[in-house]
């Protein structure tokens, strides 16, 4: 399984849009990995999780057809993570030779709930939203495909997921403060290839609706005791905020002197 992270940040991006606190300074003084745009990945080159504002750049950015897309997982209705209106473009008149081919779109119960004309009567026939239920197991073509409870917004259902494919266990684990006992529970007896770690909080702890990398130590800790994760897992760092006041390379630096991996926007991961 291939994950790429084609963006890495919080619901401001890095630099913050509005902001010029030290990191964003930096971030636009330095440019590189410093840059970070709001939060998705792409599966396999073909599965999406998350569809924020960011997303047009992101195709442009890593040359990705989204033309070709048929699938969409959403974690959460936070607009840095679910943009609908982008969504729509996908139906006449903004897009061509989409007739015929069906864009599935999955996710929590509550982005019909905050979202309940998502998708447009009109597009029903370009667009499809299955709504997802916690700790049931779907298969979304070749991936196994199973969401569990986030502790995150506490108005509205979030998701955290943990995708198989070929025996490969990814644990998609953002955005979550420490996981609902619930999903430690899903979880035991499973181990996991490969963690994505919230990391909104940088060097600073919370763990309550999101996560720092201290947070993040002792979430590695948590699931190795009930044996989710072993000495092969790979723990990888994402979804940074600029109030967690890290740089790239201060993050490189805590992730690799304790066995984490510090992504940037790019990074690619198989497992």
């Amino acid at each position: 399984m291939k994950i790429k992270l084609l963006g890495t940040a919080a619901a401001e991006g890095i630099p913050g849009i509005f902001c010029n606190c030290d990191i964003c300074t930096y971030a636009r003084k330095h440019g590189g990995k410093d840059i970070r745009t709001r939060s998705q990945a792409i599966i396999n080159d073909k599965y999406l999780v998350d569809f924020p504002m960011d997303s047009y750049m992101h195709s442009i950015n890593f040359d990705i057809n989204f033309y070709d897309i048929n699938h969409i997982l959403i974690t959460h209705p936070h607009g840095d993570h679910f943009y609908p209106q982008e969504i729509e473009f996908r139906c006449p008149p903004y897009a061509h030779g989409q007739e015929g081919k069906l864009l599935n779109v999955y996710g929590p119960g509550s982005i019909k709930e905050l979202f309940p004309d998502f998708p447009s009567k009109q597009n029903q026939d370009y667009i499809k939203f299955h709504k997802l239920n916690a700790f049931e197991t779907y298969y979304i073509d070749e991936l196994q495909v199973t969401p569990m409870t986030a502790l995150h917004s506490r108005d509205f259902e979030c998701f955290v997921y943990l995708i198989e494919h070929e025996g490969k266990k990814l644990l998609y684990g953002h955005d979550s403060g420490f996981f609902p006992q619930e999903t430690m529970n899903y979880l035991k007896n499973t181990i996991v290839d490969c963690v994505l770690c919230d990391t909104t909080y940088g060097k600073k702890i919370d763990g309550n609706n999101h996560m720092g990398v201290l947070d993040n130590f002792q979430l590695r800790n948590l699931l190795v005791e009930q044996n989710s994760a072993d000495e092969d897992t790979k723990f990888i760092l994402t979804h940074l905020s600029h109030n967690g006041e890290l740089t790239h390379k201060q993050l490189e630096r805590m992730a690799r002197d304790n066995g984490f991996i510090a992504a940037y926007d790019g990074y690619e991961h198989e497992i």
